[in-house]
């Protein structure tokens, strides 16, 4: 287990160098680093918004680079619904999730058949990121948190499954 912050770049790299030295070539990147930063949109500053969109978006830049020469095989990546519905005050958020599902569909096109890439359209998790007060906003949307045994469950199965034509998946 290595901590290091995914959208350093050198990190990255001088990580992955080592687990390859003990494991051999990377064939799998599984990417869902994210974090929040929940504000209207006039009232967040631009370092707030950079901090969220860049945790995904240079993070998963940093991962791709890092990985150029390995023999990927699969790709995941943890997007959100608010990729598609929003959610208040998380413009940074939803645009980082959307971005995440344009280059998983460019990478799908691009890596063809010897590369399965999902994007999960995550709903929320009852952990996490999901703050009481964000716990308070969904359930007043009746919008049911995942558990987090059973958001478990589902991303095994949906890894395990033969069917490789749902690029994203909404959960």
């Amino acid at each position: 287990y290595y901590s290091v912050d995914v959208a350093d770049s050198k990190a990255i790299a001088s990580t992955l160098k080592k687990v390859r030295k003990q494991w051999g070539p990377i064939t799998g990147i599984m990417h869902g680093a994210g974090v929040l930063a929940d504000k209207l949109i006039a009232d967040k500053t631009t370092e707030e918004f950079d901090r969220v969109f860049d945790t995904k978006i240079k993070g998963l830049r940093a991962l791709l680079d890092a990985t150029k020469k390995d023999p990927i095989t699969h790709m995941v990546f943890f997007s959100s619904v608010a990729a598609r519905a929003g959610n208040r005050g998380q413009c940074g958020y939803a645009m980082a999730n959307e971005v995440l599902n344009k280059v998983a569909a460019k990478e799908a096109e691009t890596r063809g058949d010897q590369c399965v890439v999902k994007s999960f359209n995550w709903g929320p998790w009852a952990g996490g990121m999901v703050t009481p007060e964000l716990k308070r906003q969904f359930e007043a949307r009746g919008i049911p948190l995942i558990p987090i045994d059973e958001g478990a469950d589902r991303l095994v199965a949906e890894l395990l499954s033969q069917d490789f034509t749902n690029l994203e998946i909404t959960i």
